[in-house]
Parts: structure tokens; C-alpha cells; sequence
């Protein structure tokens, strides 16, 4: 996951985030981690980030970044549906795009989509966007084949992409603002944390696709407006508001 950053002053005051860290802490020792456990890890999180209103970017703490790198890819995608990879690449400034490794392709759309990893927020959206790009990239070798897997998503596919962001976005979050503090001793924290993962995307797999994500322009408001509706929708599934 990414490299610790400076946390705001409304993360380290706030005692939400010590009722998060004591659940965490507590299914972590458990031999078996609950689904009441699990729901009410995420319930905490959503309390601590400020509620739901933090998927449409009402918190200073979570919620923004996640939304600026969702928006960012998507209109990328929707840029190389229209006229190509090639071209796609172009526009965000890389000019030798015809000759790109998978691997360079991937370090230049973390660039494009990042806009800054000053603060726990930003790099727990960059770290996300990482994952999102080598899930989509696993068995990929050529700019060819990148081009084909970006023009061939239908909105299924994206909506799928979108909920993996978001699920990774929450992860790399809690990941760096509790991994070393809570297991620095004693507890399971690849089982903990791929518990709390596994049970965030059996979540998700419960949303209706949202079929506006088609003929969407993903450069304006409307591609903004989408991605806050989603980010909200699944932070309401464990509001407590």
C-alpha cells in the first residue's frame, strides 16, 4: 500500500477514529471475524469520515481525493473510446506514446490522475488508483492490447472498475492510518484487513449499475456529479445518519 503522509488535525481529534481503531483491533485478535464485526468496522469508518456526505467531498479528511482520481480515469477512458490510446495519451502531455511499456503507460495515468500526495487522503487515492490500474492491466503486454480493454468496456465493466477504486480507496485509507499502530504487537493484519476488503466488495456487488454512466462527459460536472452520487451511495450503505 502507499507511504505514510501527514494526517489532519480532524483525524487525530477525532474519537470516531478510536472506535474504529478499538473495532479493528478486536476482530483482529478474533479467530473468526464476524459479519456484525465487519459491518460495524465500516459503520465506524463512515461515522469517523464524517458520514456520508464525504462521498460528495463534504470532509477535509476523506473523500475528495477519491473523487478527483475517479473523475480524472474515467475521462481518460471515455478519451480513448473516442479517439484512441494513442491520442488519449497525447492530450495528458506524453508524447511518446506509441513506444510505452505497460509499465510506463501505468506510471504516466498515476501521474495524470494524481494531484498531489501531501496528505493521507491523496495518498490513499494514489495507492488506489495503482491497484485499480494493475487489476484492470494483470495480463496486458502491449499499448495494443490497453487500447482494446479501455474501448471495450461498457458500463458494467466500469461500474465495476468504479467499486473496485472505491473499495481500495477505504483499504489504503485504513491501512495507513491503523496497520502499524494496531499491530505493531500482536494481531493478523493481512487476515484482518482481506477480511474487511472482501466483505467491502460482497457489499458492493448489492448496488443497481448506474446506467448514466453512459455517453457521459467525464471532463465536466456531470462525470464530477456521477462520481460524488457514487462514492455517497456506497458510503450510505453503512450510514448510521
Amino acid at each position: 500500500m502507499g507511504t505514510s503522509q501527514s494526517v489532519n488535525p480532524s483525524v487525530k481529534n477525532n474519537p470516531n477514529w478510536g472506535n474504529l481503531s478499538k473495532a479493528i483491533s478486536t476482530a483482529s485478535h478474533s479467530a473468526s471475524i464476524s459479519n456484525n464485526q465487519l459491518q460495524g468496522i465500516m459503520q465506524h469508518f463512515v461515522n469517523a469520515v464524517g458520514g456520508s456526505g464525504a462521498g460528495h467531498g463534504m470532509s477535509s479528511t476523506f473523500g475528495r481525493a477519491g473523487i478527483s482520481r475517479a473523475q480524472r480515469f474515467m475521462s481518460f477512458v471515455s478519451d480513448v473510446q473516442r479517439g484512441g490510446v494513442i491520442n488519449a495519451l497525447n492530450q495528458i502531455g506524453v508524447a511518446d506514446a506509441a513506444s510505452l511499456s505497460v509499465n510506463d503507460f501505468i506510471n504516466h495515468l498515476l501521474v495524470y490522475c494524481a494531484a498531489g500526495n501531501s496528505n493521507l487522503d491523496e495518498t490513499a487515492a494514489n495507492g488506489a488508483m495503482d491497484e485499480l490500474l494493475k487489476h484492470i492491466l494483470n495480463n496486458v503486454d502491449t499499448i495494443e492490447s490497453i487500447e482494446n480493454i479501455f474501448q471495450q468496456s461498457n458500463i458494467e465493466t466500469q461500474f465495476e472498475w468504479l467499486c473496485f477504486f472505491f473499495a481500495s480507496y477505504i483499504m489504503e485509507f485504513s491501512d495507513e492510518l491503523f496497520s502499524t499502530r494496531i499491530f505493531e504487537n500482536e494481531g493478523d493484519r493481512v487476515r484482518t484487513f482481506q477480511e474487511i476488503r472482501n466483505y467491502i466488495q460482497r457489499s458492493l456487488e448489492g448496488l443497481n449499475i448506474d446506467r448514466s454512466l453512459q455517453n457521459v462527459d467525464w471532463h465536466g460536472e456531470q462525470g464530477i456529479t456521477i462520481i460524488k452520487n457514487l462514492q455517497t451511495e456506497i458510503l450510505e450503505i453503512w450510514s448510521q445518519e
